[in-house]
């Protein structure tokens, strides 16, 4: 029997994710034929709800852990908190948390207090809601899903979207942030929502809900793979090992990707 102990994984791109730590190794896959996208095949995979993984580095080994999604990502910096926020659907944002409450703060040359959410529908929760205590005494200086927080070309990124119903969109911000001032920029627009996503060797990896994207140290995005049999397989990591050596993990398996001759290579959980 596997024993199960409960540990907590902080990933490098900030993005917290709870984790059932298991003695699971790539033994545990079996490759097999890539699907068509709703086929019998296919539903095998999207019913695995208890085969989720997440794929992370550890003593140059790959580590194996058990997935549970979070809705929320917190990225310090000097004069507080920035807090992302994705509830699908159900809204989202990015939130500012300032150290002195006191203090006036502006985005993009307008005062925090006046910013109201552009989108028709706001991010909802009750007041029973875990989010109620992460976001008292925040406020919101940009609407729409964040799932990732993180360092990028000397900058700091956000990221997010929002696959839902005819729905599939994805966008990178630059956030610039002085002492009582942020400047929000858009960046790049991402072909789908953003998954998973992984730095290596100044190139971001992203996996997106029916895409996988590469964007360099010029901001270049190079489209690997577009309309992707995982759509609605929702990835829930990327680890690269090397520029010929990716993998994507969703739910009931993993996908070993070359991004260089851009072919890949479908494994499912045992």
């Amino acid at each position: 029997m596997k024993i199960i102990r409960f540990i907590s994984i902080l990933l490098f791109i900030n993005n917290p994710l709870l984790c059932l730590a298991q003695d699971y190794s790539l033994k545990d896959f079996i490759a097999c034929p890539i699907p068509k996208r709703l086929s019998k095949e296919w539903y095998e995979f999207n019913r695995a709800s208890d085969r989720k993984f997440i794929f992370s580095l550890k003593n140059g080994k790959i580590q194996i852990d058990k997935f549970k999604s979070n809705s929320n990502v917190i990225f310090d910096i000097p004069n507080g908190k920035l807090i992302g926020i994705n509830k699908g659907e159900w809204g989202g944002g990015l939130f500012f948390k300032a150290k002195d409450s006191t203090k006036q703060f502006f985005v993009n040359g307008k005062n925090m207090n006046e910013i109201r959410p552009s989108s028709f529908i706001s991010l909802m929760y009750d007041e029973n809601d875990p989010l109620a205590k992460i976001l008292k005494e925040s406020k919101r200086i940009k609407g729409g899903n964040v799932s990732f927080i993180f360092k990028f070309n000397d900058s700091i990124c956000f990221m997010g979207g929002l696959a839902h119903m005819g729905d599939n969109y994805g966008n990178l911000y630059k956030l610039q942030s002085t002492d009582n001032s942020f400047i929000i920029s858009k960046a790049i627009k991402l072909g789908s929502s953003p998954d998973a996503m992984y730095i290596y060797k100044d190139i971001l990896y992203i996996a997106g809900n029916k895409g996988f994207y590469m964007i360099d140290k010029n901001w270049q995005v190079t489209t690997v793979f577009d309309e992707l049999f995982w759509q609605g397989l929702r990835p829930t990591s990327v680890l690269v090992l090397d520029k010929k050596n990716v993998f994507v993990t969703i739910v009931g398996g993993y996908v070993k990707i070359n991004p260089e001759n851009k072919k890949m290579t479908l494994y499912k959980a045992k």
